[in-house]
């Protein structure tokens, strides 16, 4: 669940609007009615795709996805000192970074200021995170997951 919330809280704030979310396989079966869905959290992400298609992906766009990609296993890491779920989401990061002809070098230079980035969003906006996982745990729309965002950001931290 903070894992998810991590996703969640980062996609809000960078610009991503979240559209659905599963916190377990069994979640995700009951509301998908699939065994092919696993947990995770989705997004009203047309800009990525159709750059994506497009073969073309803008550096925001990239910045964007990293930090999402990278939120949960970082929520993981400030919580509890150590991440034992992400790597699917590392995978799929790593994936794109060589599918966009990174070196390994410059693939790396991304994950490091897409870790410090959320990590800072993560930390500035924790309150949030914690109610927003709290929310999360107990099936809250997404909806009102996001108004629980919003009545706990402070306005000055944006």
């Amino acid at each position: 669940m903070q894992h998810e919330a991590g996703h969640f809280l980062v996609a809000y704030l960078v610009g991503i609007l979240p559209k659905g979310y599963t916190l377990s396989s069994l979640d995700a079966f009951k509301k998908e009615g699939s065994l092919n869905v696993q947990a995770g959290t989705a997004f009203v992400d047309f800009e990525f795709i159709e750059e994506v298609n497009a073969g073309k992906l803008s550096a925001r766009t990239l910045n964007r996805f990293s930090c999402i990609a990278l939120a949960g296993v970082s929520t993981e890491y400030l919580i509890y000192g150590f991440a034992e779920g992400g790597l699917d989401d590392i995978r799929k990061l790593d994936l794109l970074l060589k599918g966009l002809g990174f070196t390994q070098k410059k693939a790396d230079s991304q994950v490091r200021w897409s870790v410090l980035n959320t990590i800072l969003l993560l930390r500035r906006h924790e309150a949030a995170r914690a109610r927003l996982a709290e929310a999360m745990s107990k099936g809250y729309s997404v909806g009102s997951c996001i108004d629980i965002i919003e009545n706990s950001i402070d306005v000055s931290d944006l």
